[in-house]
């Protein structure tokens, strides 16, 4: 597979995979969305190669996985890619000076999945959202950059970015969760509030399971805002991306609570026209 090929197969699943990201990307001019595809799309990799609905057990089927993924980021980062399609991520790596030790946070956090199923404090709630979303967001500051090497302060908000992004699609995927007996909500802010599992299982949104929820999305609300301090130090033509996806995960977040944080009543989510709308709304004004 030649470079073109390899950055047409990873922008193929983006398109099929991104869901949220996919309209987000679409905002960047063309080396940079390319490039944002193939970190997308290795990431998108690992996270099949442990979220997979088949891996009985996952922890054992899933680790051999993330160990590849390791050898095979490891080559691109020497320019020596293994996979064909990893062609594009060692010219991404190469052209925009991304830090492959960023992807290899993001591999901890695949790691850190395969078995977790509680967490206990607010402290072990951000470490996993940090590899789980910030790591994926720091990996892809050198392209929005230009090639420039991101400040301190812009590293700095982007995991907050994450941070928030994650936060609310734990909240939004709590129902989803449970079902794999997973529970991301920290235990001693559930404890706090007096909310155990069996009341989540119950999927009834009790007074003390909104407020738990309440807490929760206002600390993923404030995230997301201190994330967009990011904007202004970026380059105009890529403010849009992030301002977007912030954007998209404030406005789940809105609907959320305009349910009474009623999450087990179905996943909630954004239509295809109102993602084009901020697509629209972005280029316009010219962020």
């Amino acid at each position: 597979m030649d470079l073109d090929a390899a950055y047409a197969a990873c922008a193929s699943v983006t398109r099929r995979e991104a869901r949220n990201f996919y309209y987000a990307f679409l905002s960047l001019p063309k080396l940079q969305r390319r490039a944002v595809y193939a970190l997308y799309a290795f990431c998108r990799e690992a996270d099949d190669a442990v979220d997979a609905d088949d891996l009985p057990p996952r922890t054992e089927a899933g680790a051999p996985a993330l160990d590849a993924l390791r050898r095979r980021l490891a080559a691109a980062a020497a320019q020596q890619p293994i996979a064909p399609r990893d062609a594009a991520l060692a010219d991404t790596i190469a052209r925009f000076g991304v830090h492959p030790a960023d992807l290899e946070d993001v591999l901890t956090g695949m790691q850190l999945d395969l078995s977790l199923r509680r967490v206990e404090t607010i402290e072990q709630l951000d470490r996993y959202c940090y590899h789980a979303a910030s790591a994926v967001g720091l990996s892809t500051l050198p392209i929005l950059n230009n090639g420039t090497p991101p400040t301190d302060a812009m590293r700095e908000a982007a995991v907050d970015l994450g941070l928030g992004m994650q936060y609310v699609n734990i909240l939004r995927d709590v129902a989803e969760d449970l079902e794999r007996d997973r529970i991301y909500l920290p235990q001693d802010r559930a404890a706090h509030f007096g909310v155990d599992s069996a009341m989540l299982q119950a999927g009834v949104v009790t007074e003390p399971v909104h407020d738990l929820f309440a807490e929760h999305a206002a600390r993923g609300r404030a995230l997301l805002v201190s994330g967009r301090q990011l904007l202004p130090a970026l380059p105009r033509r890529s403010r849009a991306c992030p301002w977007i996806l912030s954007e998209l995960y404030g406005r789940i977040l809105d609907r959320i609570e305009a349910r009474g944080y009623d999450v087990f009543a179905g996943r909630v989510s954004l239509p295809k026209g109102e993602k084009i709308g901020l697509l629209l709304s972005a280029r316009w004004r010219r962020l």
